[in-house]
């Protein structure tokens, strides 16, 4: 039997005896060549998910890294940062409309028309709607920008572990930033709209969006 199949076997047995101990799992795995313990890992631990027919930048496909979240799928409970590092808990956000309006860098023209446009969209939001821009810029990038540019969006960063994108499936492989989208979280805590932009050089659409959002608020 090869390393393949013995290995998961001995994580079993390490759980299921007292005969094998997770020392035994542990010593096993260093004796074997490197090629036998990746092969190992990816049984107990399969990779996530790739996908290089949602988005792309012009003509060049791009790939998504996860299962991406859907309508109806639950918002994921992670943390984000805010000004000055402050935790940006998405769960402590039940019970309001929440748009997430994701821009792989604000440094860049599209990102910065798409957080402008944002802004001048809250006018048009009912009361109480929360409107966040996400991405894995530096909290303190963040800051100046909204700053320099008067933006009213919050800003939070996906920079300290990537759990934002990982939950939501929009880590871009290639550059290892977030997937340009648009999504709106119901007060129920799920998912009511959502637009992952095809061209990430392009801007989302805004009126759909908006639309969503008027009815998640129950106007």
């Amino acid at each position: 039997m090869n390393a393949s199949r013995i290995a998961p076997l001995l994580l079993v047995a390490a759980a299921c005896s007292k005969s094998v101990g997770e020392s035994d799992v542990v010593a096993y795995l260093r004796a074997q060549p490197p090629a036998a313990r990746e092969r190992v890992a990816a049984q107990v631990d399969p990779p996530p998910p790739e996908r290089t027919d949602v988005v792309r930048r012009g003509d060049k496909p791009l790939t998504l890294v996860g299962k991406t979240l859907d309508v109806g799928d639950a918002l994921p409970a992670v943390t984000l940062r805010g000004d000055k590092l402050a935790p940006i808990e998405l769960a402590a956000l039940r019970g309001k409309v929440v748009v997430l309006s994701v821009v792989p860098s604000i440094d860049t023209p599209v990102c910065e028309s798409q957080t402008h446009h944002m802004s001048e969209a809250m006018a048009e939001m009912p009361a109480g709607v929360e409107v966040i821009t996400v991405s894995r810029d530096l909290p303190f990038a963040q800051a100046r920008f909204a700053q320099e540019a008067m933006t009213k969006t919050k800003m939070a960063s996906d920079y300290q572990g990537g759990a934002f994108g990982r939950a939501f499936g929009l880590e871009i492989k290639e550059v290892g930033l977030l997937a340009r989208s648009m999504w709106v979280v119901g007060k129920d805590g799920k998912i009511a709209y959502r637009e992952i932009v095809e061209d990430q050089g392009t801007e989302p659409t805004y009126e759909p969006m908006l639309a969503a959002v008027k009815k998640a608020a129950g106007g």
